[in-house]
């Protein structure tokens, strides 16, 4: 049996969904294959090793029973291999992946490089266009730490007069995007010049850093990647929220939103969104997984990357494992595929 470190929680906004998509993990584990051990990372970073016998971990009473751990460097050491079921800043921005590899301890996933370009929407548009991958236009934005928010052009200079720029360059309506939070927080649908400023500051509550795109009547549609040097592409799935986009609360809480396998487009338009996906895979380095999203325009049928998620997630209604699910990998049998690429180094 492989001694298995798996972790969730963690000190992102997406704290809840990692906690969520643990419990499917769990669920689903081949638990005679492994020598578990469960780690909860709380709000304020403290390191728990958990109590197993929990039905759910998304429960206030998550850490009952739980006991802190003191040399978190020593018990990575013990492992064989590591699962973080982590998602957002310090889980999949590369941070953790860090602290992985001084330890020396394989773990799912992207490793550092991979996980930190595509966690920031901004890096990894910079990167995505150097390969030809059409995305929406954008406009950096950048919340300075004297609290002055500026656009930051292609030449990285710093123009001051954001809200003109913004509606000569994109137009309104235009989506304002935290650059490196996930699950839709800090996201913002903004249709009002006047109300520009205010969504930007919201935003940047969760990252200094913001993406503002232009806004296009589209369909939005995923795929699954799993691998490293030879990895696989599943069908394309289709994501249909009940309200205007794809909230936090309409993807974990709003019962009628929906996700279709395979999505209701035309196969040659699936083709081509499977091989951006995988070229977008390979132009960061990926490793192990990643769900790459798309944005399809209703009007014009011109396929947009939208991002890149290094740790999907895992949840009971999540799309990566469904999508791999109708590739014929089933969730039990995914995980330790998962486990087994991560000893690819």
């Amino acid at each position: 049996m492989k001694k298995l470190l798996v972790v969730c929680g963690g000190q992102s906004s997406e704290h809840i969904v990692s906690r969520m998509s643990c419990t499917s993990v769990l669920k689903n584990i081949h638990k005679d294959l492994y020598e578990i051990t469960l780690v909860g990372i709380d709000k304020d970073g403290i390191w728990y090793e958990l109590d197993q016998n929990q039905e759910d971990l998304s429960q206030d009473t998550w850490l009952n029973n739980a006991k802190e751990i003191h040399d978190v460097f020593g018990l990575l050491k013990k492992q064989a291999v590591v699962f973080p079921v982590l998602h957002g800043l310090y889980g999949e921005d590369g941070t953790i992946q860090g602290l992985f590899e001084l330890a020396q301890v394989p773990y799912v996933g992207c490793r550092v490089l991979a996980s930190s370009v595509s966690m920031d929407k901004i890096y990894t548009k910079k990167i995505l266009e150097t390969v030809g991958i059409p995305q929406v236009k954008s406009l950096y934005v950048k919340k300075r730490y004297d609290g002055k928010v500026v656009v930051v052009d292609e030449k990285f200079n710093q123009l001051e007069n954001v809200e003109e720029i913004i509606e000569q360059k994109l137009g309104l309506p235009v989506f304002i995007k935290a650059s490196r939070s996930g699950s839709s927080v800090g996201c913002f649908k903004c249709s009002s010049k006047d109300d520009l400023m205010n969504k930007l500051n919201e935003a940047a509550k969760y990252d200094r850093h913001v993406v503002v795109e232009e806004c296009i009547d589209c369909i939005e549609l995923e795929t699954a990647v799993l691998g490293n040097d030879d990895p696989i592409v599943s069908r394309v799935g289709q994501i249909m929220p009940h309200g205007e986009f794809y909230t936090f609360e309409s993807k974990y809480e709003d019962e009628e939103s929906k996700t279709c396998i395979p999505a209701r487009v035309d196969e040659s338009l699936q083709e081509e969104i499977r091989a951006y996906a995988l070229k977008a895979f390979k132009a960061v380095d990926g490793h192990g997984l990643s769900r790459v999203d798309f944005f399809l325009d209703k009007k014009t049928n011109k396929i947009y990357l939208n991002e890149i998620n290094t740790m999907p997630g895992f949840t009971k209604i999540s799309m990566y494992p469904q999508l791999m699910a109708d590739f014929g990998i089933s969730y039990s049998d995914l995980i330790d595929k998962l486990i087994d690429l991560a000893f690819d180094k």
